[in-house]
């Protein structure tokens, strides 16, 4: 059996708060999320091998999440989002993995700290995730019945029976009758194995889901559904939820905050309404010039010219610094510090905000 063999590593610093965020507009509220955050990521690096080149995955990444709440996680192919979720779960391809070091911390446990049997009762029962490939996701040879059971049964540490009956009921809740549990996942469609997936997801109620891309494998109208299931249970169970997605109709849709991520970086972070409303950075202001706009008469969108940057190239300055239309000598000065917009607003650009953000 494949042995856990990676060394995660605690980055220690001479002031964390330095490169912490929130996303709260209440005083007294932020200050209490930061004394006891729900889930947080302290300057989370990623760093792969490949060909004998170092790939720059994840770049000094913090964000807070408050319990019952949807963060969205915002960016192109290749930004690092996956990356950053696989991190959460320490569910990283070992082989791969030349660096991985900061802090995850949920409910106040650094989970980089955490032996094998805490991650064994982490994954699942506290932490869910629901892939982006529901048929990569689900074992070829198990009924869906047995795979939603075998979980709930190790957490709970029930009989055969009762697991085989919560699994049932898992089932009916995502909208697959009784008489289909004890069939393959291949006797199923794209839409329908997406729901055996959020049912395995949910089945121990977890107190955070990590949805990665949930709805890129399926067709519009499908997408559609699975989308408000995936609302609905949340509303009904209160979970909280880190959303990854490239679909900015996803995000405005889901989501109560939003981090644009950028090569490896949050670029921008702040509500919804900031997000949507004021953007500030000229990536993610970028990102909405580009979308089709129905009220507005127009012969060409508006693309983002050029390409991301090569990932095995480590950036010291603006990743940005070479697409940006705004660009100038002041960029090649920047070092990569959060600038406040707005309260509970960042922009990682010094021409974003007022201030440099001391949080």
């Amino acid at each position: 059996m494949f042995k856990h063999k990676m060394h995660w590593h605690k980055k220690q610093h001479d002031n964390d708060e330095t490169h912490q965020h929130s996303h709260h507009h209440d005083a007294r509220e932020f200050d209490a999320h930061h004394r006891h955050p729900f889930f947080e990521i302290r300057n989370l690096s990623v760093h792969y091998h490949s060909n004998g080149e170092t790939v720059y995955a994840v770049n000094n990444v913090s964000l807070k999440l408050r319990e019952g709440k949807t963060l969205g996680l915002v960016g192109e192919t290749g930004a690092g989002k996956t990356t950053i979720a696989k991190s959460i779960l320490r569910i990283l391809p070992e082989y791969a993995v030349e660096l991985c070091e900061g802090e995850v911390n949920f409910q106040g446990k650094n989970i980089f700290d955490m032996n094998s049997a805490e991650l064994q009762k982490l994954r699942g029962g506290n932490i869910s995730m629901i892939f982006q490939d529901p048929m990569t996701a689900l074992n070829p040879v198990k009924t869906v019945k047995e795979q939603i059971a075998e979980g709930y049964c190790y957490h709970h540490n029930c009989s055969k029976m009762e697991a085989n009956r919560h699994a049932i009921h898992m089932l009916s809740t995502v909208g697959i009758s009784s008489d289909r549990a004890d069939e393959y996942p291949h006797q199923f469609s794209g839409g329908m194995k997406q729901r055996v997936v959020i049912a395995l997801a949910l089945a121990c109620s977890p107190k955070l889901i990590i949805a990665d891309e949930p709805t890129t494998a399926l067709d519009v109208t499908i997408q559609a559904q699975v989308l408000d299931l995936i609302k609905d249970l949340r509303d009904q169970t209160g979970t909280a939820m880190i959303l990854i997605t490239h679909d900015l109709g996803v995000v405005a849709d889901v989501c109560d905050f939003v981090d644009v991520i950028y090569a490896g970086r949050i670029i921008e972070s702040g509500t919804k309404e900031d997000i949507f409303d004021h953007p500030s950075h000229p990536y993610t202001r970028g990102l909405f010039a580009a979308l089709p706009d129905l009220k507005k008469n127009v012969r060409r969108l508006s693309p983002i010219e050029g390409l991301p940057p090569d990932p095995t190239k480590a950036i010291e300055g603006c990743a940005f610094y070479d697409r940006c239309p705004e660009r100038c000598e002041e960029c090649l000065h920047f070092n990569n510090e959060l600038f406040v917009v707005s309260d509970g607003h960042y922009s990682l650009c010094c021409k974003g905000g007022a201030k440099k953000c001391q949080h």
